[in-house]
């Protein structure tokens, strides 16, 4: 499938002036999502996604489930969102218990047009988002310290503001890089970042997604053999 770089960009720019950017509500369920392919070096392939809701603050699993869909979009950086959002929000829609927050794994507004997938799934679905990704996309900053929650800001070069954080969610380990998605702010999103308790670099809500989300495919796998 040949992928349309003019209309993206285009469909990015409009995304881009829905963004919303309000105080957080109270959060009572937080979602991690993930997704991933049967080939990720094969256009079409078969995608997996998968969400779990998690009580807040306890973390304790409340539901989780997971879909599949046929991926034709290609991955092209700074564009994920179209290869990927189709199926999330497949995905999204089955679930019972609609979080409160989605935390993806992505990027949020720290993204050249400031839409990374984060972003531009909480426009779609309507819900409040917060990317957190584990490498930098967008923008410049400094090593936050090595202890537990210590930060430090990320900056658009070009105008100066921020986009987000580098966090460090574990001591002496590497960073994150969070920013908002939609319907929160910088400092929520931050300060909520800071108090999701684990004993891992990924915060729980995603590292779960991911763990069931590699089971899932693993049994596909198996099935198929």
């Amino acid at each position: 499938m040949k992928f349309d770089f003019r209309k993206a960009r285009r469909a990015q720019e409009i995304l881009r002036k829905k963004l919303t950017f309000e105080p957080l509500r109270r959060v009572r369920l937080v979602a991690g999502c993930d997704l991933t392919f049967l080939n990720p070096y094969k256009t079409p392939t078969t995608g997996i996604g998968a969400f779990i809701v998690l009580s807040y603050p306890s973390l304790e699993v409340v539901e989780y489930t997971h879909e599949i869909l046929e991926i034709k979009v290609p991955y092209v950086p700074g564009f994920l969102a179209f290869r990927e959002i189709p199926l999330l929000s497949k995905t999204f829609r089955k679930l019972k218990n609609k979080p409160d927050l989605v935390i993806v794994d992505g990027h949020g507004i720290a993204h050249p047009r400031r839409l990374g997938i984060a972003a531009h799934f909480g426009i779609v679905e309507k819900v409040p988002t917060i990317g957190c990704a584990k490498k930098p996309l967008y923008g410049v900053f400094k090593e936050p310290c090595d202890k537990r929650g210590c930060y430090e800001p990320i900056i658009d070069p070009k105008t100066e503001e921020i986009l987000g954080y580098v966090l460090r969610t574990k001591d002496k380990v590497k960073p994150v890089y969070i920013s908002p998605g939609n319907l929160v702010t910088l400092e929520d999103t931050l300060s909520f970042m800071n108090s999701l308790e684990g004993r891992y670099r990924i915060p729980e809500p995603t590292r779960l997604a991911h763990n069931y989300l590699q089971k899932v495919r693993k049994e596909l796998l198996n099935s198929s053999n």
